[in-house]
C-alpha cells in the first residue's frame, strides 16, 4: 500500500542538455497530469552539416566522430571544429609517448573515410596546433559546428 501511494506522487526527473531542442507543453497531459512538461526532441546544435557534391547537404551526428576517434589508440582527448562549410580542424591531445605524426595520419585517414562514406569526401580535414578547448561551462564538446 505504501509503495503504491508513493508511486502516485513520484515524478521522474530527466536530464537534458541546454543544446537539446525541447518543446514545452503548457497544456494538461492527456493522462490527466495538469502540470506543464517538456518534450526533448534531441541535440540539434552539435550536428555538423556539410555540402555534398550533388548540391545537397549531409548532417553527421557527433557520435559518428566519437566512435571513430575513440577506436584509434593513443588519443586522450579530441575535438572537431568546423571552420567553414567544407572544412574541419581536428584538435588532439595524444597519450604520453605517442608518435604525433603517426597518430595524425591515422586520424586523417579515418576522418576522410567517414566523410566520404557520408557523401562529403570533398571536405578538408586539417590538423589543429591547439589542443581541445573547454567550453565556459568546463566541458569538452566533441564537435563545434560552423556558425
Amino acid at each position: 500500500m505504501l509503495l503504491t501511494s508513493l508511486c502516485r506522487w513520484a515524478q521522474p526527473i530527466l536530464r537534458y542538455d541546454l543544446g537539446d531542442s525541447v518543446l514545452l507543453r503548457p497544456d494538461a497531459c492527456p493522462c490527466g497530469d495538469p502540470l506543464p512538461a517538456i518534450k526533448v526532441r534531441g541535440r540539434a546544435a552539435d550536428l555538423l552539416s556539410f555540402p555534398r557534391r550533388d548540391g545537397g547537404s549531409v548532417r553527421i551526428v557527433p557520435m559518428a566522430f566519437e566512435t571513430l576517434l575513440e577506436s584509434i589508440p593513443d588519443i586522450d582527448l579530441f575535438q572537431i571544429v568546423q571552420t567553414a562549410p567544407s572544412c574541419v580542424r581536428v584538435r588532439i591531445r595524444s597519450a604520453a609517448g605517442a608518435d604525433g605524426d603517426r597518430l595524425w595520419a591515422a586520424v586523417r585517414k579515418e576522418m576522410i573515410a567517414l566523410l566520404t562514406a557520408h557523401g562529403a569526401g570533398q571536405v578538408s580535414v586539417e590538423r589543429a596546433d591547439e589542443p581541445p578547448e573547454q567550453s565556459p561551462g568546463g566541458k569538452y564538446r566533441v564537435v563545434i559546428p560552423w556558425s
